[in-house]
């Protein structure tokens, strides 16, 4: 049976922000950090996003430092969580994702 509704379940363990405030700060300008964007192949409208805020990034004065992260298993693995702990050093903030 058609239906004009559907209902979206929300994944997350936290409620919701107030929409009145900031979500994230960054603790002052933008400019001179660096900021990592970490993306993999697995979410591909992602990488999109990602484009879109490295060049953000770059207007507003910032370095964008972007991590394809690798396989999660084996040796792929062991190369992924080394990278991970290389760019988590070389960055001032990090975005995962969106909510993930």
């Amino acid at each position: 049976m058609p239906t004009d509704t559907i209902t979206i379940l929300d994944p997350r363990v936290v409620p919701p922000r107030d929409p009145e405030t900031t979500t994230y700060s960054v603790g002052g300008p933008i400019a001179g950090k660096v900021v990592g964007l970490r993306l993999d192949t697995a979410w591909r409208s992602y990488i999109a996003i990602v484009d879109e805020w490295e060049q953000m990034l770059v207007a507003d004065g910032a370095v964008p430092k972007v991590l394809w992260a690798g396989e999660r298993v084996g040796d792929e693995g062991v190369k992924t969580r080394a990278d991970l702990d290389e760019w988590a050093r070389l960055i001032d903030i990090g975005v995962v994702g969106l909510g993930n």
